[in-house]
């Protein structure tokens, strides 16, 4: 969603409007672009479905050994940078 709204930031100010205002993903954006931070249960959905989807391309789809190791370095960048976020606290 995130790389989602520099897109439409970048491409067209109508679609970047609407999805800073949609219901499900509106507020998630804005918290973390004004670096309020993220819900604990985004960052760990975030998490299990990173590691489940790379594990899994890691362990059954993908033979040639650098780009497991790529996937592995991106999983383990992307995981350092969501532990850095700020957690937010539900009011």
């Amino acid at each position: 969603m995130l790389l989602a709204a520099v897109c439409y930031a970048r491409s067209s100010q109508r679609f970047y409007d609407w999805l800073l205002n949609n219901r499900w993903f509106g507020e998630y954006i804005r918290s973390y672009r004004e670096g309020k931070g993220v819900h604990l249960r985004h960052k760990v959905s975030a998490l299990v479905l990173l590691w489940g989807t790379i594990g899994t391309a890691v362990l059954l789809w993908v033979q040639n050994g650098w780009v497991r190791a790529l996937l592995l370095v991106i999983a383990v960048g992307v995981t350092i940078h969501l532990v850095q976020l700020k957690t937010l606290r539900s009011e």
